[in-house]
């Protein structure tokens, strides 16, 4: 059939028996700044009841823009929203009032701290869920979890939307969480306290997926981006723990030239670290690249020419937010870190990662998310995804912590399993997975290990064992593994 289309042309509407719709006009796209505020914002892109907002943590304590996004909400009069946030701190205390308000009803993401502690003994209407970094992402860009409006918080936006954090007064380091959510969020909302001109200098999220741009006064303190689980220990016990870190990942053969290391943000983790760039001067070996977060301690090894690359996801310190300023290097976004749906993630490459735990048991699982009381503290972060791509995964944590044991017959949450747990180091001694008959072989004779069964018996007999654990019936969160699957429950803690 011919048709004429508006420009005047007559054309088929079939052509070897596929179908094509006559062009029916064009206008000029002239561009408009996106600049707004954040209450019109969240209207123009449409926000109603039961929506999902999305959030990054990469300010952590210092972070100002949930808070904010929030009190938009509340303005428009939204009730119900799913906040699906990377991360959340006691910064974001204010979410329990809007918890008991009815603005928000449902959490995907990861809780630190006084919200945890709140919805642990006030369940939302539907569990909280807790995934990996790499969960998350893999989570967002499957549809398993749909923003239907990203907010991303950036240190520095042009009036397009082109954003980034690495520069401006707020700047928190690159922007490395929100691309899978700017690529799959229905709408996005870039917040900044930093216009700057266009084209951004550097650009984390691109203006292709940006519908508006929220200015505030503040995004944020960078200063609090360092908190007290990004500071290293100065406990001597602790210290002891990490120089046996080390002292393993030597005698196992993982301190060699082009070794690809990574450390968790805890204490005794980053003291580890320390260690490894005093024990890599003295082999006079030098690291292909460090992973993950970037550190002080991380940059001071790399000065020191004992490592070759940063390749960071994150950065932990306001000395480091600084130092990429200059020394951008090669910033990898947490879709490359660890999206366990991905070709390649920077992660497989690892040979050794030091990370923490609440508790661990006789079966090398580890708890990262609740205490033994059973309130929900903490998130997971990358420990899952580590865990499983690193050829020596080691666990630090002290047999006990005052009166309650830390090595365990069973842990009260499992957030990463014990088939991807090689070594548990504690103040007592090292526990290595019988798994891992390879690195015992290897440690033979070099360093004494001990069954970790023995660990727990050593901190039954210092505390009496685990108190009684009387919780409610009704479930108030679930851990996935970084796969989708339901890995652990968590249970309401009685008031």
């Amino acid at each position: 059939m011919r048709v004429k289309n508006a420009v005047g042309r007559w054309v088929e509407s079939e052509i070897s028996g596929k179908t094509f719709k006559p062009f029916s006009g064009a206008k000029k796209h002239v561009y408009s700044s996106k600049v707004t505020t954040l209450v019109n914002a969240l209207r123009r892109c449409g926000l109603r009841d039961g929506m999902t907002v999305s959030f990054h943590h990469q300010l952590r304590d210092g972070d100002y823009v949930i808070n904010m996004a929030l009190e938009a909400v509340r303005e428009l009069g939204v009730k119900n929203i799913c906040m699906a946030q990377t991360a959340m701190f006691n910064v974001h205390e204010p979410v329990i009032d809007f918890i008991k308000e009815g603005v928000v009803n449902r959490v995907e993401g990861s809780i630190n701290g006084v919200v945890g502690d709140y919805v642990s003994k006030h369940p939302l209407d539907f569990p909280v869920v807790l995934r990996s970094h790499g969960g998350r992402w893999a989570a967002v860009k499957t549809g398993e979890l749909h923003p239907d409006i990203a907010v991303i918080a950036a240190s520095a936006a042009d009036e397009r939307g082109n954003a980034t954090g690495v520069i401006g007064e707020s700047a928190f380091g690159p922007i490395s969480y929100s691309q899978v959510d700017a690529m799959y969020a229905d709408h996005v909302i870039v917040v900044t306290d930093n216009v700057v001109d266009y084209p951004c200098e550097y650009q984390e999220i691109q203006e292709r997926y940006v519908d508006y741009v929220a200015v505030v006064d503040q995004i944020g303190d960078p200063k609090k981006i360092m908190s007290g689980t990004t500071k290293i220990t100065e406990n001597p016990l602790k210290l002891k723990i990490a120089h046996a870190c080390v002292d393993l990942m030597d005698a196992a053969g993982f301190i060699k030239n082009d070794m690809v290391f990574q450390s968790g943000a805890g204490g005794i983790s980053l003291a580890a670290m320390k260690y490894l760039g005093e024990r890599l001067e003295e082999k006079n070996v030098v690291a292909r690249c460090a992973t993950g977060g970037l550190t002080k301690l991380i940059i001071d090894i790399y000065e020191s020419g004992r490592v070759k690359h940063l390749y960071y996801s994150q950065v932990f310190d306001d000395y480091s937010v600084k130092y990429i300023q200059n020394n951008l290097e090669m910033p990898a976004d947490i879709g490359h870190y660890a999206d366990p749906t991905s070709k390649g993630r920077t992660i497989d490459g690892l040979d050794t990662v030091v990370l923490g735990a609440t508790e661990v048991d006789i079966g090398f699982n580890v708890n990262v998310n609740t205490h033994s009381d059973g309130r929900l503290l903490h998130g997971i972060g990358g420990h899952q995804d580590t865990a499983a791509g690193a050829n020596l995964c080691i666990i630090t944590c002290p047999v006990f912590r005052k009166s309650n044991p830390i090595v365990r017959e069973q842990v009260t949450t499992v957030t990463t399993p014990g088939d991807v747990v090689d070594a548990i180091v504690t103040n007592e001694g090292i526990a290595v997975n019988p798994k891992r008959e390879d690195i015992i072989e290897k440690v033979k004779g070099k360093i004494d290990l001990i069954p970790i069964e023995d660990l727990k018996d050593i901190a039954y007999e210092e505390t009496g064992g685990p108190a009684e654990l009387d919780l409610g019936e009704e479930i108030i969160g679930v851990t996935k593994w970084f796969d989708g699957t339901l890995l652990d429950v968590i249970f309401r803690v009685k008031e």
